[in-house]
């Protein structure tokens, strides 16, 4: 472990195409290098692909030269799929359930994700991925009474109910 240069957002943020694909891509860089830690048949017939790192947030992100660098924080590291990581990740660099963009504009962000990834996991997977992380946020923030919290996963899984399900209409 070495500290990394670097700038790290204090806050979840309004981000370009640009940088949604470059951190997209990053992140299908970090999958891609834990791949061998799980090639395995236990592995696979567990449903778990990757090591995720549980908040790739931007916030959890060093950026350079104004683009995504490199993921610190990697307490909350665990086996997984790598939907379970894309779903967190995509409500948190996209901001779903915030005001900034309409909910057609967050499908097409949605897609420019995924495509930036590599993925050929169905946006459904992904949005129900984000769901069931933002039911997880809910539960956390309110057995540690963080209110605040609570309210935007709450406001954000309302919003992803309201425009994604079914996702196959997204």
């Amino acid at each position: 472990m070495s500290y990394i240069p670097g700038h790290v957002p204090p806050e979840l943020g309004n981000y370009s195409d640009a940088i949604l694909q470059s951190a997209a891509s990053l992140i299908r860089r970090y999958h891609d290098a834990t791949l061998p830690l799980f090639d395995t048949a236990a592995s696979r017939g567990a449903g778990i692909e990757v090591a995720c790192h549980n908040d790739l947030s931007p916030c959890n992100t060093v950026f350079r030269d104004g683009q995504p660098y490199a993921f610190i924080d990697f307490d909350a590291a665990a086996p997984g799929s790598r939907a379970y990581d894309l779903g967190y990740a995509a409500w948190l660099w996209l901001d779903v359930g915030g005001e900034s963009h309409p909910s057609w504009e967050q499908s097409r962000r949605l897609r420019l994700f995924l495509s930036a990834y590599g993925s050929d996991l169905a946006d459904a997977a992904i949005v129900q991925a984000m769901l069931d992380r933002q039911a997880i946020v809910i539960a956390e923030a309110a057995r540690t009474g963080k209110e605040e919290m609570a309210d935007w996963a709450k406001n954000s899984k309302r919003w992803t109910l309201r425009h994604w399900l079914p996702a196959s209409e997204a």
